[in-house]
């Protein structure tokens, strides 16, 4: 994937104007994929995050329930849960803002809004997220050097620099979402690893 903007373009809105350009193109490429690419790209992905020691290590862990063109998370989750991990899913509470409550088990997911799932109202138990070792980090973009586009609502930015800066973030994602660079801003938070089915990426210096 090529650079769709000038990295020292300072000017606010062609910054945003080039977000969401990187973004659409992106959301196209995971929409192209077949369900069964799809398939096969999210098994290899997940077991290079199997063999990851900060998986391993990881006692309590932020992930996501993924919607079909995303990498496929489901199985990360009842892995996750297998081996005794507390597994966190995301609860929107307000605009630009969220908390993370424990998943259960898979039992506990039904579907929300946008039809993404969560864990069900009565079950619902907040994790502090000064307890997260890993969080999963979702994205429509990522650059080698760490850099990410989310989806625009700024919900993991806040999250993940205000109230969880001590967790590892690593990005699960196709390798066709890694571009040259991502238009990044101050309240932007990067990640530490990027996984996808073809290579590990670590960027350096974060």
């Amino acid at each position: 994937m090529g650079r769709l903007y000038d990295a020292d373009d300072a000017n606010p809105q062609a910054k945003l104007a080039a977000k969401k350009a990187l973004r659409a193109k992106m959301v196209a490429f995971r929409k192209g994929l077949t369900m069964e690419q799809r398939a096969k790209k999210s098994r290899a992905i997940l077991e290079r995050l199997y063999r990851e020691p900060a998986f391993q290590k990881a006692n309590t862990i932020f992930a996501y329930a993924s919607m079909p063109e995303e990498v496929q998370l489901y199985d990360l989750l009842r892995e996750a849960l297998k081996q005794g991990k507390r597994v966190g899913l995301p609860l929107i509470t307000g605009k630009g803002l969220m908390e993370v409550v424990n998943l259960p088990s898979l039992d506990a997911l039904v579907e929300g809004k946008f039809g993404i799932l969560t864990v069900k109202k009565e079950l619902q138990e907040i994790i502090p997220a000064s307890e997260f070792d890993l969080v999963i980090v979702p994205g429509a973009a990522f650059s080698e050097r760490g850099d990410r586009l989310g989806l625009g609502g700024g919900y993991y930015d806040r999250y993940l620099l205000e109230k969880a800066p001590q967790a590892a973030r690593i990005a699960l994602t196709f390798d066709g979402q890694v571009t040259d660079a991502v238009p990044m801003e101050p309240h932007d938070a990067k990640v530490n690893l990027i996984l996808t089915e073809a290579r590990r990426i670590e960027p350096k210096g974060i």
